[in-house]
């Protein structure tokens, strides 16, 4: 099932006040600590801790390979390869997949990879002199200088080839390329998930004022800065879909530490930080919608020519109704009373705005609009009221 087979079905007004006598859960606090976001952490290491190390590794043993091959004797060729592989590694990581690295990451990728085989190559001879003054025989380097008309071409050659090694494993995905490797989802499983859909608002009005190129330039860098908030927060891109996404996490990852509600926050503070540079390009800052719903899914691997692993179900569905229902009731995010539930949101960010009709499901599903940071208020304001659903009770 794909967002497309949706039926848009009439959304009803926010629910009118319930008894006073309805005892909802526990509040939950709105102070400064349960607002503030922290990065995810499982056990001792934190999640984006675990995909540095993991890319670090990568990088390390693909570029260890352009030191050991290209430097004799054996003791000089480990050495060198202990410090390429953690020299690229360490600038993979913390310079090209940061904020800082961005410049790289959005330029033409035969520039890109002009530039970063010219400073690998920089690694590489910074790394030659210090394994030789490490290694006490500094009168070798006499002999390495008169190698490097030879040693220089192929570090240029295994750079290139390492650097779209490791732009491939980026495209793809590391734990896609590895689920695919090892025959995760061969045979469909079972898994508990969230799902997360995000569209730019008035796209098509966009294009007619920008024009198509433009348009696509402002798309562009929209999913661009939005992608990087979703995955330090534990989640996954699924799937780009036009001016939008949609992301995916494990139920009990988005629920630990309300990682899911820490990355909607981190979108918004990401559009607030790049507002000036829309400005400056398109004359404007491009708000957003999302809607969230989670349960069981069914993920596969698809394809034949070209695999993919795809996640099926209701679910999936669910969710691009309640981006639909973002849109329908003017607000910036919307979570089905499931995922609701399942989360710690501040009591002062989290209104009920009624039950949503979803085609397939009998009975009603409650709905509430999630206010993020610095979000101004929103359709539940309008309402001017009490608002509840069997499980919370909060003041719109």
């Amino acid at each position: 099932m794909t967002p497309s087979s949706l039926h848009a079905d009439s959304i009803p007004a926010p629910l009118p006040s319930r008894d006073a006598t309805t005892e909802p859960p526990p509040a939950r606090s709105s102070g400064a600590g349960e607002g503030r976001r922290e990065t995810p952490r499982f056990g001792l290491v934190s999640l984006s801790d675990r995909k540095k190390l993991i890319s670090i590794l990568l990088a390390t043993i693909i570029f260890a390979l352009v030191g050991g091959l290209t430097t004799q004797p054996a003791i000089f060729g480990i050495t060198n390869a202990v410090m390429i592989g953690l020299g690229v590694g360490l600038f993979e990581e913390f310079y090209v997949q940061s904020l800082r690295g961005r410049w790289l990451r959005g330029m033409h990728p035969l520039r890109s990879i002009l530039i970063y085989t010219l400073v690998v190559t920089a690694i590489y001879l910074v790394a030659m002199h210090l394994s030789h003054l490490i290694l006490g025989h500094i009168e070798g380097l006499t002999l390495v200088y008169s190698r490097l008309p030879f040693t220089l071409p192929l570090v240029i050659v295994f750079s290139v080839i390492g650097i779209v090694v490791m732009r491939v494993v980026h495209f793809i995905g590391p734990e896609t390329l590895f689920h695919l490797m090892v025959g995760t989802y061969h045979r469909p499983v079972l898994e508990k998930k969230m799902l997360l859909f995000i569209d730019m608002n008035g796209s098509t009005a966009l294009a007619e004022r920008l024009g198509a190129f433009a348009t696509r330039s402002l798309v562009g860098k929209f999913l661009f800065d939005i992608s990087g908030p979703i995955t330090n927060f534990g989640g996954d891109i699924y799937l780009y879909k036009g001016d939008g996404l949609i992301a995916v996490w494990d139920w009990k990852m988005a629920v630990k530490g309300n990682k899911l509600l820490h990355a909607i926050d981190a979108l918004g503070d990401a559009m607030r930080r790049e507002g000036p540079e829309y400005q400056r390009q398109f004359g404007l800052v491009p708000s957003f919608r999302i809607g969230v719903h989670g349960g069981d899914v069914v993920v596969s691997e698809q394809g034949d020519t070209k695999r993919a692993i795809g996640v099926y179900g209701d679910t999936i569905n669910i969710a691009a109704r309640m981006e639909e229902a973002a849109k329908a009731y003017g607000v910036g995010c919307v979570l089905s009373g499931q995922v609701a539930a399942a989360l710690s949101a501040p009591a002062d960010r989290l209104v009920a705005l009624g039950n949503e009709r979803i085609k397939g499901i009998s009975a009603p599903m409650p709905i509430c609009e999630y206010r993020s940071e610095g979000e101004g208020r929103g359709a539940g304001d309008r309402a001017g009221q009490d608002v509840a659903i069997p499980w919370m009770r909060f003041r719109a």
